[in-house]
């Protein structure tokens, strides 16, 4: 590839199916984005371009391209800013285009994670889940300790835990030790403490149901 010539535009998906693509000219990678990208540059696999030419038609696409990409993933559902940060970066899109955009989400009311942790956590708690593993998804989501420490107190307190799970529980069967061991590990999977599911379990247990056998 000359500086001074064109050179033979070749696009490949190192990711199978995902949006990203390596730019190649002559055979010499110049740069990585997204397929999106490429097509508001219309720059596609045989052009021939010179090399300064083709950072350019692509640096001029890649806002548009990424705010597209964007809200279509929030359309679909909503999501944190780590999460739709992770996602753009994997599509291709560089930390110049997409600390920006996410202001802009932020500005716009399209991008709340205080909006995103509150209904998450109403979400997995209405699901059975406890406080451990609503923490855990928060954590993986991107969530600042502070935020998701607030959002818990506020919609799955701590006070309130064995009573979700005594309900998670409610339509088991107790009568047997073998009943009571599922039961307990239905709870703990879901993210309740040992001791919290113990409760649960011996307050449904304490329940007249006329079950047989007792621990």
């Amino acid at each position: 590839m000359s500086e001074t010539s064109p050179g033979t535009v070749a696009l490949s998906a190192p990711r199978g199916t995902s949006p990203l693509r390596c730019v190649s000219l002559d055979g010499i990678e110049i740069r990585r984005t997204s397929a999106e990208a490429l097509r508001l540059a219309a720059i596609a696999d045989g052009d021939s371009i010179m090399e300064a030419e083709a950072h350019r038609l692509i640096d001029e696409a890649e806002p548009e391209a990424a705010m597209n990409r964007a809200l279509r993933l929030l359309g679909h559902r909503e999501r944190s800013t780590a999460e739709l940060e992770s996602r753009l970066s994997d599509d291709g899109y560089p930390r110049s285009v997409i600390g920006p955009l996410l202001s802009r989400l932020a500005d716009y009311g399209y991008l709340d994670d205080a909006r995103f942790a509150e209904g998450y956590a109403r979400a997995k708690r209405s699901a059975g889940w406890g406080r451990r593993r609503i923490s855990r998804g928060l954590a993986e989501k991107g969530i600042e300790p502070e935020l998701a420490a607030s959002t818990l107190d506020a919609h799955a307190p701590d006070a309130e835990e064995v009573d979700r799970a005594l309900a998670a529980i409610a339509a088991l069967d107790l009568a047997t030790r073998r009943d009571v061991a599922k039961a307990l590990r239905r709870l703990v999977s879901r993210g309740y403490s040992y001791e919290t599911a113990r409760a649960a379990i011996d307050r449904a247990r304490e329940q007249p149901t006329g079950q047989g056998e007792c621990l």
